[in-house]
């Protein structure tokens, strides 16, 4: 099973981009809280977004907002220096926001 579902604040949203296919296309960051209570630390994932729902965070006017994300991961790999670097990604497949 490959799924993932993330709860925070969207922090950044990039500008929408079509690819050479034409697919829209878009990029935004989500802080999430780390769960122990002593430190109060978050960390940002960059998740992307496809199609409809990439217009629809694009037109949603919504940074600040908490949101809930559920989607898939995928793994990135490329070759530099006869060295082979991973990098996962997150696809989102759904965006709630959360009201507060």
């Amino acid at each position: 099973m490959n799924d993932f579902t993330i709860m925070g604040r969207l922090d950044s949203v990039m500008p929408l981009e079509v690819t050479s296919t034409g697919i829209k296309v878009i990029n935004f960051i989500v802080s999430v809280e780390r769960p122990f209570k002593s430190n109060q630390a978050f960390d940002d994932f960059k998740v992307t977004a496809f199609k409809e729902l990439a217009e629809d965070i694009a037109t949603s006017k919504a940074v600040g907002s908490t949101v809930l994300i559920k989607g898939r991961l995928q793994s990135n790999n490329y070759r530099k220096d006869d060295r082979i670097y991973y990098s996962p990604e997150l696809l989102a497949e759904k965006v709630y926001y959360i009201a507060r």
